[in-house]
């Protein structure tokens, strides 16, 4: 079983990061058509490049997923914050 952190704006963290994984994952996948669609995922334009071997690719895209993690992992945990504020 999973245990949950304690802290509030570690779980808004963790919660937020893995919508924006899912984000990155789903844009990934379709390959939407507007290019206004990839401002949920900044990092998209990472994708210009184009690394040629296997470590390269995995590299990149740990890079390019990861940081989408933290960057809405980030707001989560901001969100967070306001939230106890707010409580106490």
């Amino acid at each position: 079983m999973i245990r949950l952190p304690k802290s509030r704006s570690l779980r808004w963290f963790l919660f937020a990061g893995l919508i924006g994984f899912g984000v990155a994952l789903i844009i990934a996948g379709t390959r939407p058509a507007s290019p206004l669609v990839f401002l949920l995922w900044p990092l998209a334009i990472l994708g210009l490049a184009d690394p040629s071997g296997l470590l390269d690719k995995t590299v990149f895209g740990f890079v390019m997923f990861g940081r989408n993690f933290l960057l809405y992992g980030a707001f989560g945990a901001i969100a967070g914050a306001a939230a106890d504020r707010l409580h106490r």
